[in-house]
């Protein structure tokens, strides 16, 4: 009897923690799912952007509580272990994919420093003098969509769509035209009127 509790006892313990790191992910997951939530309802936050910071959410904390279950149950023989695997993912996926986190940084740097919204109307200038202008109808985490009217023709035409990378817009000059009042609650990251 005695050897089995020396052999389930470890095993008890491991199994409190994971409960207890579950738990913990659980709740900081309610809570950073009620902070979107009222994110979006208090600040205007389009229910599209909503929706894919409440995805971004539920991943991270799955992926963070796998590796700290992965480290409880010493599956890593130290924490340096995690440490590494930790920064080679980064650096993979960073490698991988620096387009779009180039263009998901930029996103969340226009949604916090809010140079143009939904409805603006934006101007590219190139070094050249050349400029690419629109009004933003739409906008996500890789690019920014405006709305260009055709050149002149015998016959009108629809608006044409361009989309834009988002890391564009903090590498070149930009002209904006806005009806928003400067620190308004407008509508952004939604295309409503597309």
């Amino acid at each position: 009897m005695s050897d089995y509790l020396q052999v389930l006892a470890p095993l008890a313990d491991e199994a409190a923690a994971a409960l207890i790191i579950i738990a913990v992910a659980l709740v900081l997951s309610r809570i950073l799912s009620q902070l979107i939530d009222r994110l979006r309802d208090s600040k205007n936050l389009a229910p599209i952007m909503a929706g894919r910071l409440q995805t971004f959410r539920r991943w991270t904390i799955v992926t963070l509580t796998v590796l700290i279950l992965m480290q409880a149950l010493g599956v890593f023989g130290s924490a340096w272990g995690l440490i590494s695997a930790g920064l080679a993912a980064v650096a993979v996926g960073f490698v991988a994919a620096w387009s779009m986190l180039s263009n998901a940084t930029a996103a969340l740097l226009v949604l916090t420093f809010r140079p143009f919204r939904i409805g603006d109307t934006v101007e590219l200038i190139e070094p050249n003098g050349t400029a690419i202008e629109g009004r933003v109808v739409d906008m996500n985490l890789m690019y920014t969509t405006l709305s260009v009217q055709p050149a002149e023709a015998e016959k009108p035409e629809p608006p044409q769509y361009l989309h834009i990378p988002n890391n564009l817009f903090f590498q070149k000059m930009m002209r904006t035209r806005s009806s928003h009042e400067r620190g308004s609650k407008a509508t952004f990251f939604s295309s409503q009127d597309r």
